[in-house]
């Protein structure tokens, strides 16, 4: 590809399927062109230095088992230096998960590609976490692994070929049967050889309730989703990240249907900041991006993100000379509309990474009181701290005078000139701030304007939400054996101060970090989005325990795949008794699917806690990261949808007992 460095290999594998030996699955009409167009754009993109080797499978020739074999030795060979593609155009169906694979899918479904012979002579279609744990192999040797998958999960119920949408065909077909266990290939049921489990990237053409369609496109058939791709690329090239393709490629696909919203997985890793086809990290994108959709322009940030509903509110393009911006009209719960100003006409083809340059939100406010001097330097930074040195749109500080006001913070400067900054409650919040006079006042406001973005995030809440308490976070203690999270067993209760302390344990090694499972519990009768953010010590909100998904009515979801969760210590701090942390867990619910990506926040310090996974059997496996599950739909429109979040403090601590209770 464009973006590729030279003498290293892109090994490719195109998988194309219209005509289905099975009578009981549909003829597709556009599979095939899909694959003839991406591979004359790897031949025509491939750049000099970089060998290209291109299986392509299409129709008879894609059995199940060429697919898996062709995966095993032909994208297997590919080194350190190599790039893989794996993309699949046909019908897509589901299965039900194994009870004792609960933790893979909190719908209880997941997702099958339907194979040239799937469903002849007991042939099962395969599975997406067989075909994951075959690319982590590949994974585990390449430098780089993406997979594009151009098919549709029905709803479990046997689907007409003919969609409702006038001139297209949907690419779904009746549930998978049930499988036994000598039925899956042996990668899932082996032990795996190692822990960890190497990211891949995917795009796919719908989320997992919806169907992905074809249609006469450029005067032949094609896949929605693959021709809305391939011009992403053509017209933005391979140095696009995932993230700008397929929102460009969602901007196409929601043009011409009303039933389709591309994906992209996995939502929390790096991966997702990478070029299209390319082991180096790009630049992370903006949190949030504006795009054309259907009769106008939105921003995928809305109420759940905390964005205010009211007059003021303005996004700007990132790194625009001149100044390009557009201002709030309309705020949902996931999504905001806006209108671009002063003459600007971005066109309907392209998407924009903007951040916040106007918002009346509330600031934080800090009180600020000690050494006169440091407070009088920090006022000053703080009221010029703001797009063209107006004040900061985060933060208000109060003066001495001032501090009868509502105190959110309180920053107090000593005779050094040093900054403490503690919390409501009166615990100090982050390291002290050497010298925040002069110079230091503008990294000392830069410090407060994260942490007030991070305590926005734990504010966060919707008073009047019907759904509050419908989906409870459950912390569970990993006892000796556990693997995975057990389904049944019952969460601890918090102690008398409302949290969850978690205590070091002294061994004849040293100090052992607590290791714990935490599960979200539908408990109502209906599907609902879920984002799990965990707000650390270091001021981060990271999404990567729960990235976004639905549960199903009165199911369970974990966090990490149900893995275990080491809270320990951030790195750099030695457990020595009566040191402690706190996290919080921040829950948010929703009716309808949103984006994590605009509550993403970097530390000020160290990364966050690390945790510890392991991979034994087959359960485990089928935990094992899979970047091939789309999302589910809650429901369809452009109406008002309801959403509440929760909250669970966590409190990491080296006793000062030797032998704790």
């Amino acid at each position: 590809m464009d973006g590729l460095p030279n003498d290293t290999r892109l090994y490719a594998l195109l998988v194309g399927i219209n005509e289905y030996a099975a009578p009981s699955v549909p003829t597709l009409r556009g599979c095939v062109n899909d694959i003839r167009h991406a591979r004359t754009y790897l031949e025509h993109h491939t750049a000099d230095g970089t060998e290209l080797r291109l299986l392509v499978l299409l129709d008879a020739a894609a059995t199940r088992d060429a697919i898996i074999e062709a995966v095993r030795s032909h994208l297997g060979s590919a080194g350190a230096a190599d790039t893989v593609l794996f993309w699949f155009s046909g019908h897509g169906s589901e299965a039900h998960v194994p009870d004792s694979a609960w933790f893979t899918e909190p719908t209880g479904l997941l997702q099958t590609l339907v194979c040239a012979d799937s469903r002849t002579h007991g042939v099962p279609d395969l599975w997406d976490k067989e075909l994951s744990v075959l690319l982590d192999h590949v994974a585990a040797r390449a430098g780089h692994v993406a997979v594009v998958l151009d098919s549709c999960h029905s709803d479990g119920a046997t689907r007409d070929v003919t969609a409702p949408e006038p001139g297209m065909l949907t690419r779904a077909v009746a549930e998978a049967p049930p499988r036994t266990r000598d039925s899956l290939i042996p990668e899932l049921t082996v032990r795996a050889a190692a822990p960890h489990v190497p990211d891949h990237v995917a795009l796919a053409a719908a989320r997992s309730f919806e169907p992905a369609q074809e249609a006469r496109l450029d005067r032949q058939w094609r896949g929605l989703f693959s021709w809305a791709l391939l011009r992403a690329l053509h017209r933005r090239g391979a140095a696009a990240g995932y993230r700008d393709l397929i929102a460009a490629a969602q901007t196409d696909v929601e043009r011409r249907s009303g039933r389709q919203v591309p994906q992209l997985r996995p939502l929390a890793s790096p991966l997702a900041d990478h070029a299209f086809l390319n082991s180096t990290l790009a630049r992370p994108g903006a949190p949030m991006r504006m795009r054309w959709v259907r009769d106008s322009w939105e921003i995928d940030a809305g109420a759940v993100h905390g964005l205010p509903v009211g007059d003021g509110v303005r996004v700007g393009v990132r790194d625009s000379s001149p100044a390009r911006e557009a201002e709030v009209i309309e705020v949902h719960p996931e999504r905001s509309l806006v209108v671009p100003l002063h003459g600007w006409s971005p066109s309907v083809d392209d998407q924009f990474p903007v951040v916040l340059t106007a918002v009346p939100l509330p600031p934080v406010a800090v009180a600020v009181t000690g050494d006169p001097a440091g407070v009088a330097s920090l006022l000053t930074a703080v009221r010029t701290a703001g797009p063209g040195r107006q004040s900061s749109l985060h933060v208000r500080a109060l003066a001495d005078s001032d501090t009868g006001a509502h105190q959110g913070l309180h920053a107090m400067v000593d005779r050094d000139g040093a900054m403490t900054l503690t919390d409501r409650d009166g615990e100090q919040m982050g390291r002290r701030i050497p010298d925040v006079r002069g110079a230091g006042a503008r990294r000392a406001v830069a410090v407060l304007e994260h942490i007030a973005c991070w305590q926005h995030v734990l504010d966060l809440e919707n008073d009047v939400s019907r759904l509050a308490g419908a989906v409870r976070i459950e912390i569970v203690d990993a006892e000796p054996g556990d693997i995975r999270a057990p389904a049944m067993r019952p969460g601890r209760r918090p102690d008398r101060d409302g949290r969850h302390h978690l205590r070091y344990r002294r061994t004849a090694g040293g100090w052992e970090p607590p290791e714990i499972f935490v599960r979200l519990h539908n408990t109502s009768d209906r599907r609902l989005y879920c984002v799990l953010l965990d707000l650390n010590s270091r001021f981060r909100v990271d999404h990567s325990l729960f990235p976004g998904d639905f549960i199903g009515p009165g199911r369970h979801g974990a966090a990490v795949s149900g893995r275990r969760i080491r809270a320990a210590l951030p790195d750099g701090m030695r457990p020595e008794p009566g040191i402690r942390v706190r996290d919080r867990l921040k829950l948010i619910v929703a009716e309808r699917q949103f984006s994590a990506q605009p509550f993403r926040l970097p530390a000020l310090g160290a990364g966050p806690e690390r945790a510890a996974f392991d991979a034994p059997d087959l359960a485990e496996r089928l935990g094992a990261v899979a970047a091939f599950r789309d999302l589910v739909d809650a429901g369809a429109g452009d109406g008002t949808y309801d959403w509440t979040t929760d909250t669970v403090s966590l409190v990491t601590e080296v006793p000062l007992s030797r032998h704790p209770h």
